[in-house]
């Protein structure tokens, strides 16, 4: 025969009752957190019912009422399901709370955004700000906003200690080195409700890269205004490097229709008066510039006729692997050359000797013609290559000292 809780020892009974008073309490528990949020009403109503069950069945053990001839077996057994029940709607409750929003979670959303934001209701009353626009507009005011008239103003008229505002990108940077741009949206709700939204964005990136792109246009139109003067300039030096050569061809010519017409009368020759004529004609013609100007192979190749007019042999030693403008300013000095060491030592042979170091190419000019004076002056033809050579970035050195020679390094990277 199953025992009632009248047969159960005191042990028992006690167990028995202090479950069903925690059952009680939980139940009120249970009562508490579904009145604090939004529940189904026969849900809160069930759920009184139950506690109110549970409270006089614990009520009745303890004043050992007819509840000691309930077999205790079944008490326990309402117990636990009772403790099940609470047990599953605490969970549900707290599960679903969870996945709602709460009622402060806009709010801390909003707070967690790194641009400032604002809304205000139709009546320009705040309803909503996170704390980064706060942060904001202290530092724009150096007070609380209180309306949207007072955030417009503030806008328009910032504190100058506290914040330039840039007019022409409309933007305002703070001491912190901070950057922010403001705009303004009014959002109308399907019901008919209007705000104002005010959204303060970062742009302190933006803004420094607007900054160095003003800063390099700045540069760039500098550079522009040089590279206009520079335009002049080259323009100017082209100019003058023409006269520059053509004052070189004309010396040149003159100083070889003389040493030629000196040779025709020396020698009385049929073959040395046509080319004494033909001579004269080309430098004529260079007079009244009807003639163009000689350079690469033909260049070299008047470097060869001139000394088989001049009788003067040409030996050349070392090395001679030169790019094509270097050969041309070579073949230009041994023009010079030529009648040069004819008209003042009389020479039969001209030497020229080059080599190359890491960077630059060295030419050595002799002949084998009569000492000549120490103090060598130059004449327009010299003084006419030198500033030809100094062009390209070498350089001309005269030596007179044992024999008449001229030294020529000209750079590899020549600057044409």
């Amino acid at each position: 025969m199953i025992k009632t809780f009248e047969n159960c020892s005191p042990e028992y009974q006690i167990t028995i009752i202090c479950f069903f008073i925690f059952l009680t309490l939980l139940y009120m528990i249970l009562i508490i957190y579904e009145g604090t949020g939004k529940r189904q009403r026969k849900m809160l109503l069930l759920d009184s019912a139950l506690l109110i069950v549970i409270f006089l069945i614990t009520s009745g053990l303890c004043a050992r009422q007819r509840m000691f001839k309930i077999p205790y077996v079944i008490l326990i057994v309402m117990g636990i399901c009772g403790f099940l029940y609470v047990g599953m709607k605490i969970f549900g409750i707290h599960k679903y709370r969870k996945n709602c929003l709460r009622e402060n979670a806009v709010q801390e959303s909003l707070d967690n955004l790194p641009s400032g934001i604002v809304f205000f209701d139709g009546n320009g009353m705040p309803k909503l700000m996170n704390r980064k626009m706060y942060q904001i507009c202290q530092n724009l005011a150096g007070r609380d906003i209180q309306n949207i008239t007072e955030l417009k103003e503030t806008l328009e008229h910032p504190l100058k200690e506290n914040v330039f505002y840039d007019v022409d990108l409309k933007v305002y940077c703070f001491a912190d080195g901070s950057v922010w741009k403001f705009s303004e949206k009014e959002i109308t709700t399907t019901a008919g409700d209007r705000f104002f939204q005010f959204l303060a964005s970062e742009v302190s990136e933006l803004y420094r890269n607007k900054v160095l792109l003003k800063e390099e246009n700045q540069k760039l139109q500098e550079m522009s205004v040089a590279m206009k003067e520079l335009s002049k300039n080259v323009i100017t030096l082209t100019r003058e490097e023409e006269m520059l050569s053509m004052k070189m061809r004309v010396h040149d010519n003159l100083g070889y229709s003389v040493l030629a017409a000196q040779r025709m009368l020396m020698r009385e020759s049929e073959a040395d008066r046509d080319i004494f004529r033909s001579q004269w004609k080309q430098t004529l013609d260079l007079l009244n510039k009807d003639n163009e100007s000689v350079e690469g192979e033909q260049l070299h190749r008047q470097v060869q006729e001139r000394a088989k007019t001049l009788g003067v042999k040409i030996i050349y030693t070392g090395e001679k692997v030169w790019e094509s403008h270097i050969s041309e300013l070579m073949d230009t000095i041994l023009l010079e050359a030529l009648s040069n060491c004819v008209r003042h030592a009389g020479a039969s042979e001209l030497y020229v000797k080059s080599g190359s170091e890491e960077q630059e190419w060295i030419i050595v000019i002799t002949d084998n013609g009569q000492k000549t004076e120490k103090n060598v002056k130059e004449g327009g033809g010299l003084s006419g290559i030198r500033k030809r050579v100094e062009q390209c970035g070498g350089t001309l050195r005269i030596c007179a000292e044992s024999k008449f020679s001229i030294i020529v390094k000209i750079p590899k990277e020549v600057r044409r």
